[in-house]
C-alpha cells in the first residue's frame, strides 16, 4: 500500500474536523427529539443521513482503491486510478481537496452558528429564535451546504466519479428538500422573523448569496 498524498491531507482534513466537530455533535445528538414541533417522515428526516452515509461508504471504497488496498480491477469503477496521481486526475484531487475544506468550514461553522438551536434531526427546539450570525449570514443552511460540499470534495480527491456522481444527483437534493421542509416549519412557528431573514438571504439555500447564482 502506497498513500498518496492527496489521500494523506484529505485524511488530515477530515481527522481535524472529526475533533473540531465533536462537541458541538455531541449536544446536537442530546437535544435529538427534544424539540416542540418534531418531524416523523423518512424522506424528510432519515433519508438524507442514510444516503450520506452511503456516500461515505462509496468514498471509502474509492479512497481505499486510489491508494492500491484494494484490487486494480476496482480502479474503473471507484477511482481514477491508484497510486501517486498525475495530470489532470492530480489536478481533480487536489481541487477535491480544496472542496473539501470549504465543505468542513461550513458544515460545523453551520452547526456552531446555530447554537443551542441545533439538533441533527429537522426540528423546532423550545424558545426557538431567528438565527442570523456566523455562517447563517452567508447562507440559509450552510451546515447542509457542508456536508454536500465534503462529499463532493471527498469524492474528487479520491478520483471517484461514481462518488461525485451519488453527491449530485442523490444525497444534494435530499437534503434540499429537507432544507424547504424545514423553512415552511420555521415559518409557521416563528413568523414574518423568518421570512425577513430568508428574503434578505435572496433565499439562497445552499449556496452562499455572494456568488451570482445558486440555490
Amino acid at each position: 500500500m502506497a498513500i498518496n498524498t492527496p489521500s494523506i491531507v484529505a485524511f488530515s482534513l477530515l481527522g481535524l474536523g472529526a475533533l473540531v466537530s465533536a462537541p458541538v455533535l455531541i449536544k446536537g445528538f442530546t437535544r435529538r427529539g427534544t424539540g416542540v414541533k418534531y418531524e416523523q417522515n423518512f424522506l424528510i428526516q432519515r433519508a438524507p443521513q442514510l444516503m450520506s452515509l452511503a456516500n461515505v461508504i462509496i468514498i471509502a471504497i474509492g479512497f481505499l482503491t486510489y491508494m492500491g488496498v484494494l484490487p486494480p480491477y476496482l480502479v474503473p469503477f471507484f477511482a481514477l486510478t491508484g497510486g501517486e496521481p498525475t495530470g489532470f486526475v492530480s489536478i481533480m484531487s487536489w481541487v477535491g481537496c480544496a472542496i473539501l475544506l470549504s465543505g468542513l468550514i461550513f458544515m460545523i461553522g453551520g452547526w456552531y452558528s446555530l447554537g443551542e438551536m441545533f439538533s441533527t434531526d429537522a426540528e423546532v427546539m423550545d424558545n426557538h429564535a431567528v438565527r442570523d450570525t456566523g455562517l447563517l449570514s452567508l447562507v440559509m443552511h450552510p451546515a447542509y451546504s457542508g456536508i454536500i460540499q465534503s462529499l463532493l470534495g471527498s469524492s474528487l480527491a479520491s478520483t471517484s466519479v461514481l462518488g461525485a456522481l451519488f453527491t449530485l444527483f442523490v444525497v444534494a437534493p435530499l437534503w434540499l428538500r429537507r432544507a424547504k421542509y424545514e423553512e415552511q416549519l420555521l415559518i409557521e412557528n416563528l413568523g414574518q422573523s423568518y421570512k425577513d431573514y430568508a428574503e434578505n438571504m435572496k433565499w439562497r439555500r445552499l449556496v452562499p448569496r455572494f456568488f451570482p447564482i445558486g440555490v
